[in-house]
């Protein structure tokens, strides 16, 4: 690939590590290195988790991972309507671990994204390929739309570290809220966890992916798909923007396929590539996700 892009900082080099040991401690060593080089104090990146009303005694912890040009902060700000119909769950937001290059033709939703950080980083977990090696007059290509990713490894590597490091104090991860480019993460993660012992996702029940896809990235296609016959078995809600042109229904239908049919759910809302509230018909998908996920 091209040189390194200013639009990321990739996570520091990983620690030498003893010969005798697995393939996923050894990764994992490398994203908690990462983790502790990121940090001011050496810790974990998680937000403190965020509980919703009224918690029941059965609560489900539930991570959370944004979008491109957001942080932890963003989301948690963008879910708040979602996450007060999530009751009995307590959230964690992760921040992806590069810096992410604005859009330079934002207007509408992409320009609010970039006003909303209020002063923050805003990161993502990967970048476009294209855009390293990129001329004066070339187009600037999203990396949504990219067929060659750069940084992928590294945010994947990173979130499985930082929920690893949450799980330290919280117990264990019953489900995963994701937006956009969180989505592809969150279905890698979820595809390590069928064959990684110990892996921080290993005990998921659900997902609510909003605006995902598969990558156009045939390596990163690859990674999700897997063996290409074992679905992601877990219960599903895939959301998706009628109006949606950053991310069409047809693609979220591609990465829908990745996961059990007979538990897969929808909900279609007349917005674009963003966050439904959580009010009326999209509350009960929530809420009948939930009670799904409980085996109530």
């Amino acid at each position: 690939m091209a040189a390194a892009a200013a639009c990321l900082r990739a996570p520091a080099p990983a620690r030498l590590v003893p010969v005798m040991v697995s393939r996923f401690e050894e990764e994992l060593r490398f994203g908690l290195h990462a983790f502790a080089q990121r940090s001011p104090q050496g810790g974990v990146a998680a937000k403190a988790p965020t509980k919703a009303a009224k918690d029941p005694p059965d609560t489900m912890r539930v991570l959370c991972l944004h979008g491109y040009l957001q942080n932890g902060d963003v989301f948690k700000q963008k879910t708040g309507s979602l996450r007060r119909v999530l009751k009995g769950c307590e959230f964690t937001f992760l921040d992806a671990p590069h810096e992410a290059e604005p859009f330079p033709d934002a207007t509408g939703e992409d320009a609010e994204a970039s006003a909303s950080a209020e002063g923050g980083v805003l990161r993502g977990w990967w970048s476009s390929g294209e855009n390293q090696c990129r001329k004066d007059g070339q187009e600037w290509v999203r990396p949504a739309q990219s067929f060659s990713y750069f940084g992928f490894e590294e945010g994947v590597t990173y979130a499985r570290a930082a929920a690893a490091e949450a799980l330290g104090s919280q117990g264990s991860f019953d489900g995963v809220l994701a937006f956009s480019q969180g989505c592809a993460v969150t279905t890698a993660l979820l595809r390590e966890a069928q064959s990684m012992e110990g892996h921080p996702l290993a005990s998921v029940r659900f997902v609510i992916l909003v605006g995902g896809f598969v990558p156009k990235d045939p390596a990163v296609a690859a990674k999700l798909r897997g063996d290409g016959d074992t679905r992601l078995s877990l219960q599903s809600l895939h959301v998706s923007g009628v109006n949606d042109v950053s991310v069409p229904r047809l693609r979220s239908e591609a990465l829908a396929e990745l996961y059990e049919p007979s538990q897969v759910a929808w909900f279609d809302h007349p917005g674009r590539h963003g966050l439904p509230n959580g009010t009326g018909a999209f509350k009960q998908e929530l809420q009948a996700l939930l009670s799904r996920s409980r085996g109530v």
